[in-house]
């Protein structure tokens, strides 16, 4: 896996030795980002991060914040590791990079609690059924999603339905193999995102 864009371009992130993790592919990661620019200055929670390959790529291209949220104790420690070998460093909240190490459910709940409202959201969860309905609840219980903002979630074939009205609009989808990248935005414009340097 290798940075696509931004400061750490054509750089390297480790991957996982085992078959646990199912990092996102370079060509997907490519199209993610492509539908999600700018992200110059925008506020980022990664959830599911796993090697951290996404908030990474965030980073990179400029990110004012991201958020690692990962519950594995193997993937926590990759991601430790990969942000090690970028000079990254985990700060207070709010002051660039932190790592969460929970449940996305319990990272939901400590980031609402907190107050904090993020410009994009991006969640790679394991492919199985239920698992967009179960991010549905999760973000009509704890809206830490800023208006204009963009929750994006790569997911399988098999969980293409949600049950009842999703909390924001369906604003892009697109298909690779197996995979689907869905894009909601909560209402606004999206220029509202970030800040252009």
């Amino acid at each position: 896996m290798r940075v696509i864009a931004g400061k750490f371009r054509s750089r390297t992130v480790k991957a996982p030795k085992n078959m646990k993790i199912r990092p996102t592919s370079d060509k997907v990661k490519g199209a993610l980002f492509n539908m999600l620019e700018p992200i110059q200055g925008c506020s980022v929670v990664d959830f599911y991060a796993g090697t951290g390959n996404l908030g990474i790529e965030a980073w990179s291209r400029g990110a004012s914040e991201v958020v690692f949220v990962e519950k594995a104790p193997e993937s926590l420690r990759l991601i430790a590791e990969n942000l090690g070998l970028f000079g990254i460093h985990p700060r207070h909240p709010g002051e660039g990079i932190r790592v969460i190490p929970s449940e996305v459910s319990r990272a939901f709940y400590l980031l609402h609690q907190e107050g904090r409202k993020f410009d994009i959201l991006l969640a790679d969860p394991p492919y199985e059924t239920g698992v967009l309905k179960r991010l549905q609840n999760l973000l009509m219980e704890y809206p830490i999603l800023k208006e204009g903002g963009i929750f994006a979630v790569e997911h399988g074939l098999k969980d293409t339905e949600l049950e009842g009205e999703f909390p924001y609009p369906l604003a892009r989808q697109k298909k690779y193999g197996d995979t689907f990248l869905t894009l909601f935005k909560n209402g606004g414009p999206t220029e509202g995102r970030g800040q252009q340097p």
